[in-house]
C-alpha cells in the first residue's frame, strides 16, 4: 500500500460497511481505517470521540469480513501489513497530515449523531450515546421481551438483561458463552460450522455468567421489569467472541414454583464492540455563543 492509498473517501470513514458495495470495498475500508487507526496511535492524531468512531468503524468492518468466511488467521495478517506501513510513514507524511485532517472534519457531523442500529446475521443493535437512555446498547428478543445489552447505572456501563416482571421472579439468571481458554476458534453452531440456528457453546467448552444483582424497574412504557446485572468482567468476556456466535440466557426458577423447567432465550454476538464504541463516544462540543453587544449609550443633549 503506498502513502496516497491512506487517503480515501469520507463517506466511507464512519458508514456502516453493510452498505459498500462487495466483500473488497468493506476490506478496503476496513484497512483504511485500521491505517489510520495505528498512525494515531503513533502521532496522537485524534481526540478521545475522533478515536472511538474509527475503533467502531473498524469493529463493524471486522464483524461484516468474518460474516462474508474472511478467517481471523487472514485479517491479522493483513492488519499487521498495513499497520506497519503506516507507522513508516511518519507523522509529518502528508497522506497521514491529510487523512486525520479530513476525519477531523467528517466527525464534527458524525458527532452529533445520537443513534444507531448495528444489524449482523439475525439480529441489530441498538446504541445510544444520550445519558437520557437507560440502555446505551440493547437487543429485544421479540418472543420473550427480554432485552440484553449494556445498561447505564449512573456513571457506570454493565450488562445486564431485563425482562417483564410476570408471575415468579426466576431464582437466578445464568449466561453461556465460549471459554476461548477451552476452546480458542469460534464456535459456530457445530464442530462442523455454522447452523441454521443460534446455538450458544456447549457446556464442555463453555464460561458460565451469574448475574449477581437483580433490581426492579420500568420499561419504556412504564410496564414492571426485572433488571439483572452481571459483574464487569462479563462485557469482556463477551466482546472477546466472534460476531457470529450466539450466547444462551439460562433463567432458573425459584424452588417454591411448580414448574422446574429452566427457561432459555439465545441472543447473536453480533457487532456488540462496534455498538459499545459508538456509545461512548461523548456529546460533541460547541463553541460558547458570542457575548451580545454592549448596548448603544444615550445620546447627549
Amino acid at each position: 500500500m503506498s502513502g496516497r492509498a491512506l487517503t480515501f473517501a469520507l463517506a466511507a470513514m464512519f458508514a456502516a460497511p453493510a452498505a459498500l458495495a462487495d466483500t473488497a470495498a468493506v476490506q478496503r475500508t476496513w484497512l483504511e481505517r485500521v491505517a489510520i487507526s495505528a498512525a494515531d496511535k503513533s502521532c496522537n492524531l485524534f481526540s478521545d470521540g475522533e478515536r472511538l468512531a474509527l475503533k467502531s468503524g473498524i469493529y463493524q468492518a471486522e464483524g461484516e469480513l468474518l460474516r462474508a468466511n474472511k478467517t481471523t488467521m487472514e485479517m491479522e495478517k493483513l492488519a499487521d501489513e498495513v499497520t506497519a506501513h503506516a507507522r513508516s510513514l511518519g507523522c509529518a507524511h502528508p497522506s497521514v497530515v491529510e487523512v486525520a485532517a479530513n476525519i477531523r472534519s467528517s466527525y464534527r457531523q458524525f458527532a452529533k449523531t445520537s443513534y444507531l442500529e448495528y444489524p449482523a446475521a439475525r439480529s441489530t443493535w441498538g446504541a445510544s450515546r444520550s445519558g437520557h437512555d437507560k440502555w446505551a446498547v440493547s437487543q429485544t428478543d421479540k418472543a420473550t421481551n427480554v432485552v440484553l445489552g449494556l445498561r447505564r447505572i449512573k456513571d457506570d456501563i454493565r450488562l445486564a438483561i431485563s425482562m417483564p416482571a410476570k408471575g415468579m421472579e426466576p431464582s437466578s439468571v445464568k449466561m453461556i458463552l465460549r471459554d476461548p481458554d477451552k476452546m480458542p476458534e469460534p464456535w459456530l453452531g457445530s464442530i462442523a460450522g455454522a447452523t441454521k440456528e443460534l446455538s450458544a457453546a456447549p457446556r464442555s467448552i463453555a464460561r458460565i455468567e451469574w448475574a449477581g444483582e437483580i433490581r426492579k424497574g420500568k420499561d419504556a412504557v412504564g410496564d414492571p421489569i426485572w433488571i439483572f446485572y452481571f459483574n464487569p468482567a462479563a462485557i469482556e468476556h463477551l466482546e472477546a467472541l466472534d460476531p457470529r456466535e450466539a450466547l444462551r440466557l439460562d433463567f432458573v426458577p425459584p424452588q417454591r414454583a411448580k414448574d422446574q423447567t429452566v427457561k432459555s432465550v439465545s441472543f447473536e454476538v453480533g457487532d456488540i464492540r462496534a455498538a459499545h464504541a459508538f456509545a461512548l463516544i461523548p456529546p460533541p462540543e460547541y463553541a460558547p455563543a458570542p457575548d451580545a453587544a454592549p448596548a448603544a449609550a444615550p445620546a447627549a443633549h
